[in-house]
């Protein structure tokens, strides 16, 4: 009979099974399904990256300086020449047609001071329109501020009228504020301060009408349209009612300041908006030597119905 050898290894407990190795299977596929969560958390936030690295630089190559300083009002009227035939344009390109159709965007700051508003007068006051020199009735787009509330109105002509508008109450005034007025496919939608403010479909669901004018900022031009004469006001809610206006005045130019006008041949997402607004208005002053108010109205981050 063979002596047992009390220092030998003993033998496993499935050594008659052959199997040297026990694996715990729940730990295995908890411990696979760990390793792929993180490969999709690193996939998705790798591929966020790169969205925003591709969107930015997009951003930047194709949009187009229309002022790209700050601009004061007054007696004289910014022109950004379209012709490309001379040397100082700044050639706007028609839409980049995308899978929704048409779309374009503008992006600027805008600082309306109080004294615009001091006469009350329901008129129009000039900040920016594409367009003929004067702006009735090319407006692709127009903006303007009302004389007797801070109200902004924002004109865009389509293919079945000139016009088609919004009005944006409760702008900020003595204060920065950035506007972002796009479209894409048959609507036009509206940002202040990256805030979506206004979102409505252009008349007969046609797309915007982009016409080959110039682009001029605080027009001091002046003109009235009776609508007893421009009968297309007769479809106008606000040429309406028992006692409707009888006049639609431009009234020159609004009082105040332009800051970094861009055009972009495609309708902005909310990350490059959100770049646009962080980047502030310019601090070069063309024109006038003028103090530049450092800061953004920060109430339209908070409060949808203005400060």
């Amino acid at each position: 009979m063979q002596a047992l050898n009390p220092l030998a290894p003993a033998a496993p407990a499935n050594a008659g099974t052959g199997n040297w190795l026990s694996l715990n299977g729940s730990g295995v596929s908890s411990q696979i399904l760990t390793a792929l969560v993180i490969v999709i958390i690193i996939y998705i936030g790798l591929s966020l990256c790169e969205y925003t690295y591709k969107s930015l630089t997009r951003m930047m190559k194709e949009r187009i300086e229309l002022f790209p300083d700050t601009y004061p009002s007054g007696s004289r009227m910014y022109t950004a020449i379209q012709n490309p035939q001379n040397p100082l344009a700044k050639t706007i390109r028609v839409s980049d047609n995308q899978g929704s159709g048409v779309e374009f965007s503008y992006s600027m700051f805008i600082y309306l001071n109080s004294s615009t508003y001091s006469t009350g007068d329901h008129k129009l006051h000039h900040i920016l329109h594409k367009g003929y020199s004067h702006a009735y009735p090319l407006m692709g787009p127009g903006v303007f501020t009302w004389g007797d509330k801070n109200t902004l109105r924002v004109y865009m002509n389509c293919y079945d009228t000139w016009d088609n508008y919004t009005d944006i109450d409760n702008i900020p005034v003595d204060k920065w504020f950035h506007l972002v007025v796009s479209c894409k496919g048959t609507t036009l939608v509206v940002y202040i301060n990256g805030n979506i403010k206004s979102k409505v479909a252009l008349s007969g669901n046609t797309p915007p009408y982009q016409n080959y004018g110039d682009v001029y900022a605080f027009s001091t031009r002046k003109q009235t349209l009776s609508s007893s004469i421009t009968t297309s006001l007769a479809k106008d809610p606000e040429f309406s009612g028992s006692s409707p206006p009888t006049q639609l005045i431009f009234d020159g130019a609004a009082s105040g300041m332009i800051s970094r006008v861009y055009y972009f041949a495609y309708a902005l997402t909310y990350t490059e908006i959100m770049s646009l607004v962080n980047a502030g208005p310019s601090s070069v002053m063309k024109g006038p030597n003028m103090s530049i108010t450092p800061y953004l109205s920060d109430t339209w981050w908070t409060n949808k119905n203005g400060p």
